[in-house]
């Protein structure tokens, strides 16, 4: 069952907007059926007047015509002339000249356009599966975070040579996986990056692919440690295909560390290219990518999921898999997919998701050269139950295969 929350939350500095709404605070959210859905969760919430028939109410139309939602960090969005009235799960509702923000890493979304943001409600475990829970066990945390440091410790923009000493590193370490690995490259602004790409190949359905996938690049100009953004998501692939590559599956798993994410989606938009060329986008299965899972900006241990309205029942899989496989996990769906690797293929007909840590959009180090592990505070708990999330997917996707019952592997009674 899910709660949707269709709330637009109010802070006291932001009274003077509202004053002229007909709008009623209440002390917890209120579920109603609108054509509108607005932003969730907060400890008070704003309900603007009433929604019959699917009209609107005079104040919504007035918050439509002033403000926006803009999904986004606040460090970024605060080098605009806007007001930020709240922020939950990286949206922020903003007033002011938003019209005037220009930036990739910042999507604005009409208020009226906005889906709300789900929070699923009584969602329990269904028993876990033995073989699965024995892949999701051996998530280590401390070595993602090892991980995490290696890979900060380069300045991996695009096209320079932390970037290519990276990409080497990595390829690297799939290679010791047993994975087939190869680099594609491809040009962003005139220079050539690569992706790295390691496949197993599935032993019944070879031709049905599941992804996992981060990007691997980083900014800001000067150095960019980038662990958060994402050394965090790329470790974790590592770490996924560190514990896959053991068992067999019936699928293809592919795992790739994309480059030119930050220069708006490079990397996975050329495999996704590469994909429809060869005529291979239907042997996507799924694309699970992360991005940003690294940081919680307080004890909570908290997951935004995030894809399309079509790809609910993918949304759903990751939900039951925490509540399964990662116990403690709180998740937050969305349904307004932007700005990191699972877009190019949703937009292309292939399901993918996106896992994100539900606080990125506060996180002070946002495209900073302090973006460094040390900053990661608290965090380690987190990055394992998200992990365990996508790893527990994964393998029910794939299918996992149980050979414990095969003693005469050679042919021999």
């Amino acid at each position: 069952m899910y709660r949707m929350i269709l709330c637009v939350s109010l802070i006291v500095a932001s009274q003077a907007l509202f004053a002229r709404l007909p709008c009623i605070l209440t002390q917890e959210s209120i579920e109603f059926q609108a054509t509108v859905q607005m932003i969730p969760f907060a400890t008070h919430n704003l309900y603007c007047g009433t929604t019959v028939e699917g009209k609107k109410s005079e104040g919504l139309s007035f918050l439509a015509e002033q403000s926006r939602i803009i999904r986004g960090n606040l460090v970024e969005l605060s080098e605009y002339d806007v007001e930020v009235l709240h922020h939950a799960h990286g949206y922020s509702l903003v007033t002011g000249d938003f019209n005037g923000i220009q930036d990739k890493h910042l999507h604005a979304i009409k208020v009226t356009d906005f889906k709300g943001i789900n929070k699923p409600e009584s969602v329990k475990s269904r028993g876990a599966n033995p073989l699965i829970q024995t892949l999701v066990d051996q998530i280590d945390a401390g070595r993602w975070l090892n991980d995490v440091t290696t890979l900060s410790s380069w300045s991996r923009r695009t096209g320079e040579v932390g970037n290519v000493n990276a990409a080497n590193w990595i390829s690297t370490q799939m290679n010791g996986f047993g994975l087939s690995v190869t680099m594609p490259s491809f040009d962003v602004n005139g220079t050539s990056t690569n992706n790295i790409l390691g496949v197993q190949v599935g032993t019944t359905r070879p031709n049905d692919w599941y992804l996992v996938g981060a990007h691997m690049d980083s900014v800001p100009s000067g150095n960019a440690p980038g662990a958060l953004d994402n050394a965090s998501g790329c470790s974790g692939v590592l770490e996924l295909a560190r514990i896959a590559s053991q068992y067999s599956f019936e699928g293809t798993l592919l795992f790739i560390c994309f480059s030119g994410e930050e220069q708006g989606l490079i990397g996975s938009e050329f495999h996704v290219d590469t994909l429809m060329m060869n005529n291979d986008q239907n042997k996507i299965k799924v694309a699970l990518t992360m991005d940003m899972i690294g940081y919680s900006a307080n004890a909570q241990r908290e997951l935004l999921v995030e894809s399309s309205v079509s790809l609910q029942w993918l949304l759903d899989t990751l939900v039951q898999n925490a509540a399964t496989y990662a116990s403690g996990l709180t998740v937050f769906t969305s349904n307004n997919y932007f700005g990191s690797d699972h877009v190019p293929y949703i937009d292309n007909g292939m399901p993918g998701v996106l896992s994100i840590d539900d606080d990125w959009g506060v996180y002070p180090h946002y495209h900073r050269s302090s973006d460094l592990p040390e900053a990661l505070n608290n965090t380690q708990n987190q990055a394992e139950m998200i992990l365990k999330t996508n790893l527990a997917t994964l393998a029910m996707m794939a299918g996992i295969i149980d050979t414990s019952d095969v003693i005469f592997a050679d042919g021999f009674e």
